[in-house]
């Protein structure tokens, strides 16, 4: 507990030190702004307090409020507890009263039954009446279809109340009382053939939706689905009372010691729903989807048929799809409920039919090159006709047209052309990682005095002329095809390229006296082509891809990308290997870091002209955007190589060490402020004024200094700490333990979620693992 305060602690001084370092920038600061500053925060103070104040008076109110109320609640529980056994008391009471309660329920039964009967009886005489008029009405509804004078909704009802009452009747009866079921078989007759004829209108009406809704009949498209929504629900009625019998029978099965009670609760209840037959279930939303499909294919074939016979009018199916399905958006599908998702219906069903006719147009044998060309065209017409009219992608289209066969006719010249940049890559490579191994003579200058080889000019060229070949068959696909395969091409030149560079950086930096020289020049001249070949993927990209398609665009510009991202990668791969070479030749002074010889010598000089000497180099035949990069990966290796060095046996002396590394961090920023930004340097070179800063600080500010250290770079290592720590001279064994022990008890509840938003140079160190992982104290 102690801990945590001193912690809290710690952290609103620092707070404070931070918000007055910004409030009180320069020292003038002091004498004007110094009130000022004081009456702003004491009213900050003030606001906060009573805010504070109010919030805790309104919390205590609302606890005093739920207390009142749970007690009130609690009262009110009793009271209707208290009530309800009075009621049951009462009620146990009366039954002593009634001598004859059995005789006045069976006499409420059957007065119950007598009354049900007296109904049955007056719908006895009102069916026949009822059914003349369903018929007529049915009969009107046939006669003035044309006219769309009719009631659906009307119809329906009706019918359905004989139905019901038909069943209910059929119930009454059981299955013993043959007199019965014989006549109410006579009397229901024609019921059976009155609803087959009522479903075949019904399905009529269901065929004519289009014409419905050309004449702005849509009513009649409501009522349509009105009376198949309510089948729908009869049937869903129907399912749950089969499951609610079959397990009313599973329950007396498993338990048939059934209290008189529960047995007469149960025949009353079941006597008050009164038996019906069972009903037939009729599934008309599946026959009403069946027969749209059946409906739209025979629109499709028939305009086929009459108005797009052969391949040379196919193109007229577009037209006739979209203006079909813009009907249908328009007109037919407001009137079905969202449940249906009609339009996507529509739209697979009539994919599908032209699906089925292309298949057979393009399964002929005597297709020639234009039927396919032909084909292959109004395909994708057809897609980018489906998106931009409809906003179908063409991904929502299943099965694709042709079943994805245009694609193989498109293959053809694709892999010839693939094969022919394949063959001309390869001898270009051979040429260019010969002489690259071999760096006989002195890589080409051009004009700006960088390093080329000019193999960038000599790759595009063939590349160009297949993207152009393309472009004038309007094959946006194939395009986009032909570069990603030419992509899979630049992927294996990249390797070629970084396996080659780490070959011939191992020999460098291992055997540096039997390889050839010039590798820091070659690796330039292949960092600056690399940089040529982006140049000319992007200028494709950008006046090629304004040119395509929308569907086609992002695909080409994204594949272009990638393009220059490989060349991309390997001209970072060719800086990395110029800093490898760098750190390879620094490589005996900065082990030295810390040693009795760093303390006595000048060290730092030699790596300055070492730089000095590189970075002239790098200046003058390197791509200026590659020099940036590559300035500054030798400034962050530079800077590292100080917190790497830590891991070593070496020793820190307060204040001599801070001396000298203040100085070297002073020198270091003035080289490198020639090559650099001001501001980069100061950045990245703070992570040694860190280290400065843990070696310097007095044991009693150790903790502040970590925790002020860890909120800019939160992914410091808590092992690095440890090692500045214990290898200073000024630091006891017992002081030490107790300060680590501090430092690991805070940090443990560290999960790394700071890290996931914000990684540093700290990141990069090879001698200690990154924030998160999980390392044994290595000290007490």
């Amino acid at each position: 507990m102690q801990l945590n305060d001193s912690v809290s602690d710690a952290a609103v001084k620092q707070y404070a030190i931070e918000r007055l370092s910004k409030l009180l920038r320069h020292p003038d600061d002091l004498v004007y702004k110094a009130d000022d500053v004081r009456r702003k925060l004491a009213q900050e103070k003030l606001l906060i307090d009573a805010q504070l104040s109010t919030d805790v008076r309104r919390q205590f109110d609302d606890v005093q409020e739920g207390i009142e109320l749970l007690y009130s609640t609690r009262g009110q529980i009793n009271r209707v507890k208290t009530d309800m056994q009075q009621v049951d008391r009462l009620c146990n009471q009366a039954q002593s009263y009634l001598t004859n309660f059995d005789r006045i329920q069976k006499i409420s039964i059957a007065n119950r039954n007598f009354v049900r009967a007296n109904e049955f009886y007056l719908q006895f005489n009102e069916f026949h009446e009822q059914y003349t008029l369903v018929r007529q009405m049915l009969a009107d509804a046939q006669t003035h279809f044309e006219h769309g004078d009719f009631n659906l909704l009307r119809l329906h009802y009706f019918l359905h109340k004989l139905e019901d009452f038909r069943s209910r009747a059929l119930g009454f009866t059981g299955v013993n009382d043959a007199d019965s079921a014989q006549t109410l078989q006579q009397m229901f007759g024609g019921l059976d053939a009155l609803v087959a004829e009522f479903e075949a209108f019904l399905w009529h009406v269901a065929n004519s939706i289009y014409d419905l809704s050309l004449r702005g009949r849509a009513n009649v498209v409501v009522q349509l689905l009105k009376v198949v929504e309510a089948e729908e629900a009869a049937d869903r009625a129907q399912e749950r009372e089969r499951e609610g019998a079959g397990l009313a029978r599973r329950q007396s099965a498993i338990s048939s010691t059934s209290s008189a009670a529960s047995a007469s609760a149960a025949a009353a209840a079941a006597l008050a729903r009164g038996p019906r037959k069972e009903r037939r279930v009729k599934h008309y939303r599946q026959k009403l989807l069946e027969l749209i499909q059946s409906m739209v294919a025979r629109r499709v074939d028939d305009f086929i048929a009459n108005e797009a016979a052969g391949l040379d009018a196919i193109t007229e199916v577009t037209g006739f799809v979209v203006d079909e399905l813009t009907f249908v958006a328009e007109a037919v599908a407001p009137a079905f409920p969202p449940s249906y998702f009609i339009f996507d219906v529509f739209v697979d069903e009539y994919h599908r039919a032209v699906v089925r006719n292309a298949d057979a147009l393009s399964s002929a044998d005597d297709l020639e090159g234009g039927a396919i060309l032909a084909l292959l065209r109004w395909v994708r017409e057809y897609y980018t006709a489906m998106r931009k009219e409809l906003s179908i992608p063409r991904d929502r289209l299943r099965p694709p047209l042709l079943d994805g066969r245009e694609d193989q006719l498109a293959q053809e010249y694709l892999d010839i052309a693939v094969r022919k940049i394949r063959e001309w890559v390869a001898n270009l490579m051979r040429t260019e990682t010969a002489s690259f191994a071999a760096r006989q003579d002195a890589p080409t200058m051009a004009e700006d005095g960088l390093y080329v080889t000019n193999a960038s000019v000599f790759l595009f060229e063939i590349v160009n002329q297949n993207i152009d070949v393309v472009i004038g068959a309007q094959r946006a696909k194939l395009l986009c095809d032909l570069v990603a395969e030419c992509n899979k091409v630049f992927q294996d030149l990249a390797k070629q390229w970084r396996d080659l560079l780490e070959v011939e950086k191992a020999k460098q930096i291992d055997t540096p006296d039997t390889v050839a020289e010039g590798l820091v020049d070659y690796t330039m001249s292949l960092a600056n082509e690399q940089i040529r070949s982006v140049v000319q993927a992007e200028t494709i990209r950008d006046e090629t891809g304004d040119r395509l398609s929308r569907s086609h665009q992002e695909r080409f510009k994204a594949e272009l990308s990638q393009t220059m991202d490989i060349f991309m990668n390997v001209a970072e791969a060719a800086t990395q290997t110029l800093a490898d070479i760098v750190f390879s030749d620094l490589r005996p002074i900065t082990s030295a870091l810390y040693t009795v010889d760093w303390y006595q010598d000048d060290l730092l000089q030699p790596v300055i002209e070492t730089l000095m000497d590189y970075c002239q180099d790098f200046h003058d035949h390197l791509d200026k955007y590659l020099y940036k990069r590559l300035m500054q990966d030798l400034l962050s290796r530079f800077a590292l190589s100080y917190i790497d060095a830590v891991a070593a046996k070496v020793k820190f002396y307060k204040g001599k060490t801070s001396e000298k590394l203040n100085l070297e961090l002073h020198r270091a920023t003035k080289f490198f402020k020639q090559h650099m930004d001001a501001g980069a340097v100061a950045e990245t070179l703070n992570v040694v004024r860190i280290l400065i800063s843990l070696i310097d600080s007095t044991p009693t500010m150790i903790f502040l200094e970590f925790f002020s250290v860890k909120k800019q770079y939160p992914d410091l290592p808590l092992q690095l700490v440890e090692d500045i720590l214990s290898k200073r001279d000024d630091l006891e064994k017992q002081q030490l333990k107790s300060i680590l022990e501090s430092l690991r008890q805070k940090f443990k509840g560290d999960t790394g979620s700071s890290l996931a938003k914000q990684r540093t140079l700290f990141s990069k160190l090879k001698n200690y693992p990154p924030l998160g992982s999980t390392t044994p104290g290595r000290f007490f």
